[in-house]
């Protein structure tokens, strides 16, 4: 409302500027057309007198209009009959002669209090010129009159002065009515408007408002409550659908913590289970020192098993605060994979499972070679570890565009459809596949380890037919 007041306010000038100027300027042509048409009104008189002279054998040197006699006398008779003239009846006419002094004159005229000097602007400004000056009448009374003066030239020389004189308080009337229909209307205006604006705005706004009483009961417990979208296509409907994006995202974050949380409690669980019951079976009874020496040997077990979870989960929780300080250097990734192999290759044999390398030479990157050398080992690991006897086991490492690709293929069990979306999550063990013993993070510190690189890593498998694994990280000269 208060911006409106001012837009208002300042049309509101602009639009009085502009309608005062009108109202004057057309009176201004007003009184030129009238000071014109007097002027070759007089001078038709002074044309057939001069006439019907020569006719008479009057010589014609002694028609001048300036300081005549004849002259005054023709206007002075012009003036009286024309007076009564509906188009001079709201002005006065006043002529002078070339000296200034008044000749004719169609009606009285009151004081002027303010007056210029009328001769010296008549001989300087042959087009005529505008005055408003202040009158004052007989009762007193002042009022504000425009005049509009202009000389007629003869020889070079003033001839005489038409002077037209109109009263302005039939401007200043209007420009009064129209100041209180702004003083009247403004107000009005604006509060109508104030009052419709809150109304909308109150209708507009009502669904943030259900948006807010909603957002007010989420919390941990009902987070599949989904805000309200209204029927439209604007602001407050895309508002709605980003909240419930970022609701649904919260939910997944939530349930993803809490089943992490669950696994960890889990994980732990069991370790801490047995050391405690192990701990009090000692306990209860004596035991032997070959009993003592294999239960601290158990308990070492089951500590070692907990240490390695708890450093599993704090290299994943570094490389999600991004302060895993990473030890870059050149790396023919070829060669480290060939390394590798070498000490994976022991874990095949015993299991009598064929396999197969085949490298491109000289595939370099950018890389830690401790944290890509975990990478590879936990993928080759699983891929034995899920590989029944007798089964084929392919590493393969090609350049394709700026990236290096190692391709990691096994004949194993595989991985249902349902499972597959899920295997890099922390502590995600597919119920019906992988059924050997572990943690469920090896694929995920292998995830996070190849994201830290700029690379990634994707997974390709179907049940009973064996799976593949892609991992993908940029060669060094595009790093």
């Amino acid at each position: 409302m208060f911006v409106l007041s001012l837009t208002l306010l300042f049309f509101s000038m602009l639009l009085y500027k502009s309608l005062s100027e009108k109202l004057y300027s057309d009176l201004d042509e007003l009184l030129q057309s009238r000071a014109k048409g007097i002027i070759d009104s007089i001078d038709t008189y002074w044309e057939t007198e001069r006439l019907e002279a020569i006719a008479d054998g009057v010589k014609f040197d002694i028609f001048s209009k300036a300081n005549n006699i004849n002259f005054i006398k023709i206007a002075q008779r012009w003036v009286e009959e024309r007076s009564k003239d509906p188009k001079l009846v709201n002005v006065i006419v006043q002529i002078f002669d070339a000296n200034d002094k008044l000749i004719a004159s169609s009606k009285d005229m009151p004081v002027i209090i303010s007056k210029k000097n009328d001769q010296l602007k008549s001989l300087n400004q042959k087009d005529g010129y505008f005055e408003t000056v202040t009158a004052e009448f007989k009762t007193g009374r002042q009022q504000p009159l425009r005049t509009f003066t202009v000389p007629v030239v003869e020889h070079y020389n003033v001839a005489y002065i038409v002077k037209i004189i109109s009263q302005v308080s039939s401007i200043d009337l209007a420009l009064q009515d129209f100041r209180m229909l702004l003083f009247i209307f403004l107000p009005i205006t604006v509060f109508v408007t104030g009052i419709i604006g809150s109304l909308l705005s109150k209708i507009t706004l009502s669904p943030v408002d259900k948006m807010i009483n909603v957002i007010h009961n989420i919390n941990a417990k009902n987070m599949k409550l989904r805000i309200g979208t209204p029927d439209t296509k604007d602001e407050i409907r895309r508002l709605a659908d980003t909240f419930n994006d970022m609701l649904s995202r919260l939910e997944h974050s939530f349930s993803t913590q809490k089943k992490f949380i669950e696994d960890l409690t889990h994980e732990l669980k069991t370790p801490l289970s047995i050391l405690k019951g192990e701990i009090e079976v000692v306990l209860h009874k004596g035991r032997s020192q070959e009993e003592y020496v294999l239960l601290l040997n158990s308990n070492l077990e089951e500590i070692n098993r907990i240490t390695k979870i708890v450093e599993d989960l704090l290299i994943l929780a570094r490389f999600d605060s991004c302060v895993l300080n990473l030890d870059i250097k050149q790396i023919n990734i070829s060669i480290l994979i060939q390394e590798i192999t070498e000490i994976i290759n022991i874990l095949a044999k015993q299991k009598n499972i064929q396999f197969i390398l085949s490298v491109d030479e000289n595939v370099n990157i950018a890389g830690d070679k401790d944290k890509l050398s975990r990478l590879f080992l936990n993928i080759i690991d699983n891929a034995i570890k899920y590989t029944s006897e007798y089964g084929k086991l392919t590493v393969s490492i090609n350049k394709e565009k700026d990236f290096a690709k190692i391709v990691i293929t096994d004949t194993g069990i595989g991985i249902s459809e349902e499972d597959l979306p899920y295997i890099f999550d922390r502590f995600y063990r597919a119920d019906k596949s992988r059924i050997k013993a572990g943690f469920g993070l090896g694929l995920s510190i292998a995830k996070s380890i190849a994201e830290a690189h700029g690379g990634s890593i994707e997974a390709y498998s179907k049940l009973g037919q064996g799976s593949a694994f892609i991992i993908s990280l940029p060669l060094i000269h595009s790093i």
